[in-house]
């Protein structure tokens, strides 16, 4: 079963990574291609919209951010369980 531990440990960490790499390059989109509101009324609602271009405008999205906080948590999950069962092993041995 110590395959298994590192097996999940190193996913943990490869999840984490994507997360972040998400987490980043959302960042760094945001900083370079600011967000504009437009409105039609004062009363109506409204609309935020990226100025970058159409390809990165898919990741200016709030699923992005969903995406990749959650790839982190799932990363890290991993990673404390694999952990965990490797020192639980240990103290049992």
């Amino acid at each position: 079963m110590d395959r298994f531990d590192d097996v999940l440990i190193k996913c943990g960490a490869i999840s984490s990574l994507i997360g972040v790499a998400v987490l980043v390059t959302l960042i760094i989109v945001l900083l370079a291609f600011p967000v504009s509101k437009y409105c039609e009324n004062e009363t109506d609602k409204c609309e935020f919209i990226s100025d970058s271009p159409e390809p990165l405008r898919g990741i200016v999205q709030p699923i992005t951010l969903i995406t990749s906080l959650s790839g982190i948590a799932a990363g890290i999950l991993l990673l404390r369980l694999g952990m965990w069962r490797r020192t639980r092993k240990n103290h049992v041995s």
